[in-house]
C-alpha cells in the first residue's frame, strides 16, 4: 500500500498522447479549411471563368446590337431624309396646283364654255389637294408605314405628273379658245366702228329718206330704189344710189386692217306675193337682184373677194301686213359690213 503510493507520488505525468491527439486535431482542422478553401477557390475559379464568358458574350451581343442600332439609325435617317424630299415634293406639288387653280379662277370671268371647263378643273384640283392632304397627314403618323407611303407617293406622283400635263395642255387649249375669242370680240368691236363709220358716211350721201335707212347692223334700201317691178336690172337711179355706196365703201375699206377679214354682204328680200316673170319664183328674184348687185360694186372698183351675194325670198320678212305699203318694206335689198 504505501509501496503503491509512493510509486505514484514519485512516477512523471505522460501529456504527450494528449498532446498529439491536439496536434493531429488542429492538423485535421488546418487541412479541412486547406480543403475548404481549396474548393472555395475552384469554385470561385469556375464561376468567374463563368461570368468572363457571359460577359464576352454580352460584350459580343452588344457590339452586335451597336452595329444593328447603326443600320437602324442610318436606315431611320435615310428614311427621315426620303420623307423630307416627299414633304418638299409635296410642297412644290401644293405650289403648282394652287398656281392652276389661280389660272383656273382668272379665266372663270370668261366665255360659259370656258367657266364650265375652268369648273371642272377646279373640282379635280380639289380632289388631288385632298389626296394629297391625307397622304401629307399618313406620313406624319407613324414612320412603320413609310414603304407603303413610299408606294402612294410614287403612284400619286405619276398620277399628278399624268395629270398636271393633261390639266396644262387643257389649260393651254382653254388659253387658246379664250384668246381665239378675244381676238374675235376685239375684231367684231372693230368692224363695229368701221360699220357705224360706213352706215354715217352713206346716210350722210344719201340724205334722209324713208326708202333707205339703218335698221339695226344693216342698211336697208327698198327695192323700188334700184329696181323696176319684177326685174333684176339696175336702173339708172339705182345705180346712182349705189356709186354713193361704192364710193363710202372703198373710203372705209382703206381704214380697214389687212389682218381683218371682211365682206360686205347683200341679201336679196321680196314680199310673198307671187311674180309671173321670167323668174321661177321670188328666191330667184331676190337672189338675181343681190348679184346684180354685187356686180356692179365690183365693176366700180370694189374688190369681189369682200362681196356676197344672198337671195332669202319671201322667207324673211320686216312687216307681216297685206296692205302695199307693209308689203313694200319687205321688197328690199340690204347691205352689211360683216366678217368673213
Amino acid at each position: 500500500m504505501f509501496v503503491s503510493s509512493r510509486r505514484r507520488r514519485h512516477s512523471p505525468i505522460d501529456i504527450w498522447p494528449g498532446f498529439v491527439d491536439a496536434l493531429a486535431t488542429i492538423l485535421m482542422v488546418i487541412i479541412f479549411l486547406l480543403m475548404t478553401f481549396v474548393v472555395s477557390q475552384l469554385y470561385l475559379t469556375d464561376a468567374i471563368t463563368g461570368k468572363d464568358e457571359a460577359l464576352s458574350n454580352l460584350t459580343k451581343k452588344l457590339e452586335a446590337l451597336t452595329l444593328a442600332l447603326g443600320d437602324e439609325k442610318k436606315l431611320s435617317e435615310q428614311h427621315q431624309a426620303k420623307n423630307t424630299e416627299l414633304i418638299t415634293l409635296l410642297a412644290v406639288l401644293q405650289t403648282q396646283i394652287d398656281t392652276l387653280k389661280q389660272e383656273v379662277d382668272d379665266h372663270q370671268a370668261e366665255k360659259i364654255l370656258a367657266v364650265q371647263k375652268s369648273k371642272t378643273l377646279a373640282e379635280q384640283l380639289e380632289d388631288l389637294t385632298a389626296q394629297l392632304a391625307k397622304l401629307t397627314a399618313a406620313l406624319s403618323s407613324s414612320d412603320t408605314k413609310n414603304k407603303e407611303i413610299d408606294q402612294e407617293l410614287g403612284a400619286l406622283k405619276l398620277h399628278l405628273d399624268s395629270t398636271l400635263t393633261s390639266k396644262n395642255e387643257e389649260l393651254n387649249k382653254l388659253n387658246s379658245e379664250l384668246q381665239t375669242v378675244k381676238d374675235k370680240h376685239n375684231e367684231n368691236n372693230r368692224l363695229g366702228q368701221l360699220r357705224s363709220e360706213f352706215f354715217t358716211k352713206l346716210q350722210q350721201a344719201v340724205g334722209t329718206r324713208s326708202d333707205m335707212r339703218v335698221v339695226g347692223d344693216r342698211f336697208v334700201f327698198q327695192s323700188e330704189v334700184l329696181f323696176d317691178k319684177g326685174s333684176a336690172d339696175l336702173g339708172v337711179e339705182g345705180k346712182k344710189k349705189l356709186d354713193q355706196l361704192a364710193d363710202a365703201l372703198k373710203e372705209i375699206a382703206n381704214k380697214i386692217p389687212n389682218d381683218l377679214s371682211w365682206i360686205l354682204r347683200v341679201d336679196g328680200h321680196t314680199d310673198r306675193l307671187p311674180i309671173h316673170t321670167k323668174f321661177a319664183s321670188n328666191w330667184e328674184l331676190s337672189s338675181a337682184r343681190a348679184i346684180s348687185v354685187v356686180k356692179y360694186l365690183t365693176e366700180k372698183g370694189l374688190d369681189s373677194k369682200h362681196l356676197v351675194a344672198a337671195g332669202f325670198g319671201e322667207h324673211q320678212p320686216m312687216d307681216g301686213g297685206d296692205k302695199e305699203e307693209e308689203l313694200a318694206k319687205n321688197r328690199r335689198i340690204e347691205f352689211k359690213l360683216d366678217q368673213r
